[in-house]
């Protein structure tokens, strides 16, 4: 994985609102920190320090798939809400 990329990837998947790719990307890029793989450089210089960048890409892709699970709930929720109301 380039997690430089990755991380490149979702803040693009994140402005094009392109939310079941941010989430993937969101996922796998936590999931490699998780296992102790290098982070990305995400806020401020490089020489920050690993553990700045860890912590920050963490975060971010915490609130990420938090903040598309919202979304995924709220479509859900009207569109049932569509179908009691007789659409579709």
């Amino acid at each position: 994985m380039d997690p430089q990329q990755t991380w490149n990837d979702l803040l693009i998947a994140l402005r094009c609102k392109h939310w079941e790719e941010a989430k993937e990307l969101a996922d796998s890029l936590h999931e490699w920190i998780r296992k102790r793989g290098f982070p990305p450089v995400t806020i401020g210089e490089e020489t920050l320090g690993t553990e700045w960048h860890r912590t920050i890409a963490s975060f971010v892709c915490l609130v990420v798939a938090n903040k598309v699970d919202n979304i995924q709930k709220r479509r859900e929720k009207r569109k049932a809400n569509t179908k009691l109301k007789g659409g579709d």
